[in-house]
């Protein structure tokens, strides 16, 4: 017994055993996937019986993409997740920039010495222990000391270090400058101020001390 069907791409006429229904077979001239149909038994065909005129024309398969799921989802591995964050972890630490704060320490008032405030400007000026950064309202530094004839003009950051480090160095074996007075005028920028006294702290100055004053002096 046989069940007889027709290829839908070809019509090649093609036979198959009945435990071959309800699979998928290719077709032997163009290699079509069909789908052996499931004939009822009065619809086969016995050995050496006559073969019908019009049989049934099977159906193509169905063409299935992708690979199959399993019945269970796999556990996903952490590990390598861990150790790429690690990795991660250690090159933003040695890549990082880390800045250090400046500070610089305030002295306490001593009241055994008489207070700064009977003392003057020419007073400062005068005292070779002192450089005077002054601050105008175009914020602007002018760098005065002891041991110069007149206030230098310092218009940058870089020219105000330059300044400093001059007077420093004294007048060549002479008192050596070790505080650091600046006098900001009330419109100058904060922001110039903390530069002026970040300098001071960058040249070595023990001491350091900030008036303001509404008018430049």
């Amino acid at each position: 017994m046989k069940a007889h069907f027709t290829c839908p791409a070809c019509r090649t006429h093609l036979a198959a055993s009945p435990d071959l229904m309800d699979t998928r077979v290719p077709c032997p001239e163009c290699n079509t996937l069909l789908g052996v149909p499931n004939l009822p038994a009065e619809s086969l065909v016995a050995d050496g019986a006559p073969i019908p005129a019009s049989p049934p024309a099977a159906h193509e398969a169905a063409v299935g993409f992708g690979l199959p799921r399993s019945s269970s989802d796999a556990e996903m591995d952490m590990t390598p997740m861990v150790d790429v964050t690690f990795l991660l972890l250690i090159f933003f630490m040695v890549t990082a920039a880390f800045s250090l704060q400046k500070s610089f320490e305030v002295p306490a008032p001593d009241e055994s010495q008489p207070s700064t405030q009977t003392r003057t400007l020419q007073d400062f000026e005068e005292d070779p222990q002192y450089v005077i950064v002054r601050i105008d309202e175009y914020n602007t530094y002018h760098v005065s000391a002891a041991s110069w004839d007149e206030e230098q003009e310092a218009p940058s950051e870089q020219e105000l270090l330059i300044r400093l480090r001059e007077a420093r160095q004294g007048s060549g074996g002479g008192t050596i400058p070790t505080r650091l007075l600046v006098i900001a005028n009330g419109e100058a920028l904060h922001e110039y101020v903390v530069t002026a006294l970040d300098a001071g702290t960058a040249v070595g100055m023990e001491e350091v001390q900030l008036v303001t004053v509404e008018e430049d002096v």
